[in-house]
């Protein structure tokens, strides 16, 4: 097999499997294009090239979406040694995906203007993935270039304060990282006396624990992957029309608020803190506790087959944290802080079960897919006799009801399948109303019949409807 040059082979490993959300129709122009190169580079016998333009034409997983790992440097040059058919051909393939990011770009900004902000977020997050060293584009989502590499003004800071990222001790000083590797394992680098104890941070994270630094570190690198996912797909549905757009426009600085988190080193310690703050903690495997602003986490232990994977654990509460506290201030009511207090409490349980599927694939990350425990219980109750309650009967529970049910795993996986069904059913045909009733839940619109409303069609029709999409959808375990 002929060896891949070296400047192929690092464009092939960082677009070949960058997916945007939707192919849509305002990027069939530049999909098409982008085939018609990769046949002429056939044709002329350069398959290398062919391959390189066609992986960075993406598309999502079958009932999925996809978030690329953005490239941390440009990709707007070759060497002065490339042939002249390599050279013709890069730059054309520059020109198409040029072309279409500041399309799309122009109508980022045009949609931002009239305050279509959702709209507009979208379109710039395409043409962030069409191009991403489109400067502006960058700068949307918070990056800069500097000394030849894109960064983000937080990770700046932690190299202008002298800390380094290490992928075992996260981001620490020289000096720290010297006492921490000249200890023995299992003392400066192990458990504290006290929870607690260990701060570790990120951008968007500050994880206080009583585990050994580089067992807390995995947990803190997952949860900022997760942000990164979260806020491409989520993040004008938590914030608002209003602010997604001025974010588009560079109109609005959004302060660096840290979520917090607290890890403990066992079930024990966990239980401890827990019950102090909820009596009816004892079943549970993890929790965010809104008054607190903090997810609660423990290291499970491994040998229990019946203990939920700590990544899972983790993104399930991060998630109903960033929808809870990212936009607006909700007000004084304490039913904002209390989504689905009266009903549609399915959706906040529905949405954060649907993220539990968040993983790495390729050079990004993926949520949704066909490969889900839930949602393929989902599927197989909804064979059973009485499997699945109509979707109406699930919109009128409270929060009390829904967690007080004699059977809740049974409403947990049905949530989870319903999100499923509103965002890919049909090429998302119901996403718009599913998006508008989950922003609203977190403004305290938690009406039974909101989210029929939105959709245009009773529920009645849509048991039927997801019922169907269950059974054609080939959900695994």
């Amino acid at each position: 097999m002929a060896k891949i040059p070296a400047f192929l082979s690092l464009l092939f490993c960082c677009f070949f499997s960058l997916t945007p959300l939707r192919a849509e129709e305002d990027l069939e122009p530049y999909r098409a294009a982008m085939r018609q190169l990769a046949e002429e580079c056939r044709a002329a016998g350069m398959e290398l090239e062919a391959k390189v333009t066609l992986g960075r034409v993406w598309e999502d997983p079958e009932n999925g979406f996809f978030v690329p790992r953005l490239p941390d440097r440009p990709q707007n040059g070759l060497p002065e040694d490339v042939r002249p058919p390599q050279r013709e051909w890069f730059e054309k393939m520059r020109r198409i995906e040029t072309e279409c990011g500041t399309r799309l770009l122009a109508r980022a900004r045009e949609l931002a203007a009239a305050g279509k902000g959702r709209e507009a977020y979208e379109a710039a997050r395409k043409s962030l993935f069409v191009d991403p060293d489109n400067e502006e584009a960058r700068r949307i989502f918070g990056y800069h270039l500097h000394e030849g590499l894109w960064q983000r003004d937080w990770e700046l800071r932690q190299l202008k304060r002298g800390l380094t990222k290490d992928p075992r001790y996260g981001w620490i000083s020289p000096k720290q990282k010297e006492t921490l590797a000249a200890e023995p394992e299992g003392t400066g680098s192990g458990r504290p006396r006290k929870a607690e104890k260990i701060t570790i941070e990120t951008e968007h994270f500050e994880i206080r624990t009583s585990v050994p630094r580089p067992a807390a570190v995995p947990l803190a690198e997952r949860l900022e992957e997760f942000y990164t996912v979260w806020n491409f797909l989520f993040f004008p549905v938590a914030a608002g029309e209003k602010d997604a757009a001025a974010a588009v426009l560079g109109k609005k600085e959004f302060p660096g608020r840290k979520h917090k988190a607290v890890l403990f080193r066992d079930r024990e310690e966990y239980l401890r803190e827990i019950l102090s703050i909820d009596p009816d903690g004892q079943i549970s495997s993890g929790g965010y506790f809104p008054d607190k602003k903090t997810v609660f986490l423990y290291l499970p232990d491994e040998s229990d087959e019946d203990e939920t994977p700590l990544e899972v654990m983790a993104v399930h509460e991060t998630a109903h944290q960033l929808f809870a506290e990212t936009g607006p201030k909700r007000g004084a009511a304490k039913r904002y802080a209390d989504p689905g207090r009266d009903g549609q409490y399915w959706i906040a349980e529905g949405i954060a079960c649907y993220l539990e599927t968040f993983q790495a694939a390729g050079r990004g990350w993926t949520v949704g897919g066909t490969h889900s425990y839930r949602l393929l219980r989902a599927k197989e109750r909804a064979g059973e006799p009485d499997g699945l309650l109509p979707v109406a009967e699930l919109a009128a529970m409270g929060k009390k009801r829904f967690q007080r049910d004699s059977f809740p795993a049974k409403l947990y996986t049905e949530s989870a399948g319903l999100v499923s069904f509103f965002l890919h059913a049909e090429g998302g045909k119901y996403r718009g109303a599913f998006l508008d009733a989950l922003g609203g839940l977190y403004q305290g619109i938690d009406s039974p019949d909101f989210l029929e409303e939105r959709a245009g069609v009773p529920y009645s029709r849509l048991d039927g409807e997801f019922l169907e999409y269950l059974r054609q959808t080939p959900f695994a375990e």
